[in-house]
């Protein structure tokens, strides 16, 4: 288990790798709305690596930046190894995995979809302006891949009169359910911990000299 905490975003690329050749292969075969959440899914893959190992520094950014608070260490609170698996991990492979399966199902494409895009505003927008930067970990994904994605995907959708309000309404909810309960109260609830045994490492908490530069900027 050890070895996934330190590794899961790199795992990810591996997978993207064969989702990216399985989704040439089968290109041909897929409808639109299938590949656009094939894509999504390589997109979210991409994302979490940026995030998380080139350039890396999530983990500080959201302890020192984003999310401070002093009730435990910043390299294990709020966000920890366990908890930052738990939450990228189960977004990508049950979030943005189910729209491949039943890409019909439009609620249940809209939520990965609309969390893409809002990680644009926090990604290109909000995070920036806290670090003091033109880029945060995750941006590039973000812009090139979910940004473009969203916008075709809803103009798919709705030029084909496939999305209505009960889709909007289902997705809405999908989407509330997984912040509260998936981040909210299992995430940042009963898997965060003051005295987490599960640390990010110095190694990986230093990545790119954001923890560095967060400091820095709060003197």
């Amino acid at each position: 288990m050890k070895f996934i905490r330190n590794h899961w975003y790199d795992m990810g690329v591996v997978v993207g790798i064969f989702t990216i050749i399985g989704t040439f292969i089968y290109w041909s075969e897929m409808d639109v709305l299938r590949r656009i959440a094939v894509l999504n899914f390589i997109v979210i893959l991409w994302h979490m690596f940026e995030e998380y190992r080139l350039p890396g520094g999530e983990g500080a950014i959201t302890n020192l930046a984003m999310q401070p608070s002093d009730k435990g260490q910043a390299d294990r609170y709020p966000l920890n190894q366990n908890n930052a698996m738990w939450i990228n991990v189960f977004a990508a492979y049950v979030l943005y995995l189910l729209p491949i399966i039943w890409p019909q199902l439009i609620w249940l494409s809209f939520m990965p979809i609309v969390f893409g895009l809002i990680q644009v505003l926090v990604h290109a927008i909000i995070t920036p302006k806290k670090l003091h930067t033109w880029y945060s970990p995750g941006e590039c994904a973000v812009v090139l891949g979910h940004l473009p994605l969203g916008i075709y995907w809803f103009y798919y959708t709705i030029s084909n009169g496939l999305l209505n309000w009960m889709n909007v309404l289902g997705g809405i909810i999908y989407l509330v359910g997984f912040v509260i309960i998936g981040m909210k109260k299992i995430g940042y609830g009963a898997l965060a911990d003051p005295n987490s045994p599960y640390p990010f490492p110095e190694r990986e908490f230093e990545r790119s000299g954001y923890a560095a530069r967060i400091r820095s900027l709060k003197k």
